[in-house]
């Protein structure tokens, strides 16, 4: 039995549990979770129906997509001129529809109220799944995590004074576009100089960078449909701005503070905490800005975020970033980030570039 066969097994048994016996999943990335394929829908309906009762599952999808599901599993076809309605109405049993109303417009909605009496969101059930991952998924992120790691070796080795902050990006996009697995087609990478840095979605542009600036650098790869996500800075020199020096240490210990709280039965805010209470006492929480950090995984930004929010407890198999960070306008900003594994007795560190000041300064 292999692992997608496993999982769709355990979700008939936790929908079972709570009696969601019809189920139609829209969300690309939980149906690439529980098939191992991979849909782009566009404008058109796809959807994934899940019978738990009956421990079965088919593909309803327009006839351009005809198998899309590769023989995996079966698919019920429409075409554009007709519609989804009665591909939809063919496979449904009952008149009771559990889906993904976080992810289906109002459109789909009115369409899904023709074909049953009654729909309810399908819940937190698939995003619960996805928090935990198996050893497949644990493998395809560490690779995901190498490469960013491979390409900050590489591109520091380039980064000179002159070059913008797109030939940056294109350089960091280049290196992970030319190895295989990596997927292309959704790529967040951010390369911000000197004072744009402390604007943590920055755009990257047209900035030249000059001799003792911070370089910020926050990227992704995209694996085989996992992601990893990483932030380092870079100072272009040794002549550095001693406030810039300064907040960098002290993300630093924000960010060791935080992963050294990880462990099974710590709660998410726990984590947060570390990081918060860290920068705060160095007198700069006013301008730690976002979390402390996201879940991670077939999403770029899933369950389990690390708010000052959230209990939820951690258990082992939770895959997260936590990336603190210090923003002063006008100067610039430094925010460190690793992506991290939940294990039995403590924590994984997938990214493993140092975060070492001294290791941060590019001579020139």
């Amino acid at each position: 039995m292999n692992h997608f066969v496993k999982r769709r097994e355990k979700a008939y048994e936790m929908l079972n549990q709570e009696e969601k016996k019809e189920v139609i999943i829209g969300t690309p990335e939980t149906i690439n979770y529980l098939t191992g394929i991979h849909i782009i829908p566009y404008e058109r309906f796809y959807g994934l129906y899940l019978n738990a009762e009956q421990k079965y599952c088919k593909m309803i999808n327009p006839t351009v997509d005809t198998n899309c599901m590769k023989g995996r599993i079966e698919d019920v076809t429409y075409t554009d001129e007709d519609g989804p309605l009665e591909a939809i109405k063919s496979v449904i049993k009952g008149n009771e529809l559990f889906i993904d109303k976080d992810y289906f417009s109002m459109k789909i909605g009115d369409v899904l109220s023709e074909a049953v009496t009654k729909i309810e969101d399908i819940g937190t059930i698939f995003h619960k799944m996805r928090m935990f991952k198996d050893d497949a998924e644990i493998a395809l992120m560490q690779k995901a995590a190498d490469i960013v790691d491979d390409a900050i070796a590489y591109v520091r080795t380039k980064i000179k004074p002159g070059m913008t902050e797109k030939e940056l990006l294109l350089m960091l996009y280049s290196f992970m576009a030319k190895i295989p697995g990596v997927i292309t087609d959704e790529f967040i990478i951010l390369a911000l100089g000197a004072a744009n840095s402390a604007n943590p979605h920055g755009v990257s542009g047209d900035y030249s960078f000059k001799e003792n600036d911070i370089i910020l650098m926050d990227f992704c790869a995209y694996y085989q449909y996992y992601w990893s996500d990483i932030t380092r800075c870079l100072f272009l020199g040794s002549d550095i701005d001693p406030k810039l020096e300064e907040i960098y240490n002290i993300v630093l210990g924000a960010n060791q503070a935080a992963v050294a709280k990880v462990k099974p039965g710590v709660k998410a805010c726990e984590i947060d905490k570390a990081a918060r209470d860290y920068i705060t006492e160095k007198g700069y929480g006013e301008f730690f800005l976002h979390r402390t950090g996201h879940g991670l995984g077939l999403s770029v930004h899933e369950e389990p975020y690390i708010t000052p929010t959230n209990d939820l407890v951690l258990e082992e198999g939770m895959t997260f970033t936590i990336e603190p960070g210090i923003y002063l306008e006008g100067i610039g900003g430094v925010r460190l980030e690793d992506d991290i594994l939940v294990t039995k007795d403590g924590y994984h560190s997938f990214t493993k570039t140092s975060k070492k000041f001294e290791d941060s300064i590019i001579s020139v």
